[in-house]
């Protein structure tokens, strides 16, 4: 059984202390992108990036306009980046990480990065041997979809751009074997449908994500109905849990669905939190025989996405 040094949630009604670390957050449309800069002392810290696509189709000004009320201005730093261009994204953080001086520290905001900037991301915190130094925090969403109406499918994202593996995780992939597709079900659901269908898997593995978070189970209930929906478009396939805020539930589900197929050749497609999302790419670290892949998504439920809250989980990528 694989383990995970990074199960265990510290939960905080407030943000992780700044001082002496270099912040790097996602500045996108949600309004929780600059939550944690809007929450924090900001006086000691050492330096602020605020990662975004260089083609960014939604209007930031907002943010921007609180990060420069907010942030000191000789300590902040804008960077954009080219999803198309998975080793420039990887380059870009090898670089940070590897300049980055010993005694600084790492604070890594993934609360709106996108799934596969997140796991490159993690990739080059690991060979850079910046693990030890790097505290995660997350900031638990109050709600998801605003304003569905009851009885209405939450959705977040819809449509695919284009499904590759990502760089760093790419496993090991014989062409003479069969494939398992391992999946981590959220409100992307149909997105993850159309991966599957691309990706054509012989066998696949639908599971929805529990939650040990009171006051949740509003989450739960659509993920149910989602596997019970996909699990109907395939013929070799099972359903299977894991609670989205533990690092092993995470590890024991994808040990479980190899060891059912273990002469498959096993992908990995995180459409769940991003908590999970980097849980699944640290045992993939750990498992360098599993491949992750992902799709970005066409549109977004931009104006809606997100509510959010002043509950933070931290926690230490190792300890």
């Amino acid at each position: 059984m694989t383990k995970t040094s990074f199960s265990e949630w510290r939960s905080f009604n407030g943000p992780p202390c700044l001082d002496n670390s270099l912040v790097i957050f996602w500045n996108g449309f949600e309004k929780r992108s600059t939550k944690l800069l809007r929450s924090s002392d900001l006086k000691n810290v050492f330096h602020i990036l605020g990662f975004r696509f260089n083609d960014n189709q939604f209007d930031l000004s907002h943010n921007d306009d609180q990060i420069s009320e907010i942030v000191p201005i000789d300590r902040y730093e804008k960077k954009s980046c080219d999803r198309r261009n998975q080793f420039n994204i990887y380059k870009a953080f090898f670089e940070i990480f590897s300049d980055l001086p010993k005694e600084t520290n790492v604070v890594f905001d993934i609360t709106c990065f996108p799934r596969d900037v997140l796991l490159i991301a993690l990739y080059a915190l690991k060979k850079t041997n910046r693990i030890l130094s790097t505290l995660c925090t997350y900031n638990l969403a109050d709600d998801y979809s605003i304003g569905t109406p009851d009885g209405q499918e939450k959705w977040l994202s819809k449509g695919v751009a284009n499904v590759s593996p990502v760089i760093g995780f790419r496993g090991v992939v014989s062409p003479e074997k069969p494939m398992q597709l391992i999946s981590l079900v959220g409100f992307d659901d149909q997105r993850l449908l159309q991966i599957a269908e691309i990706l054509s898997p012989d066998s696949v593995v639908f599971a929805y994500g529990d939650t040990k978070l009171t006051d949740r189970e509003w989450l739960i209930h659509q993920s149910h109905q989602a596997v019970d929906e996909l699990v109907s478009r395939f013929d070799d396939t099972r359903k299977e849990s894991f609670v989205c805020e533990d690092g092993q539930s995470v590890f024991d589900l994808i040990d479980r669905a190899i060891s059912e197929r273990p002469e498959y050749n096993q992908i990995v497609v995180p459409m769940n939190n991003k908590i999970s999302t980097l849980f699944a790419g640290a045992y993939c670290l750990q498992n360098r025989n599993v491949q992750i892949c992902y799709g970005g998504g066409l549109i977004y439920n931009h104006s809606h996405y997100s509510l959010e809250s002043d509950v933070f989980f931290s926690w230490e990528l190792a300890p």
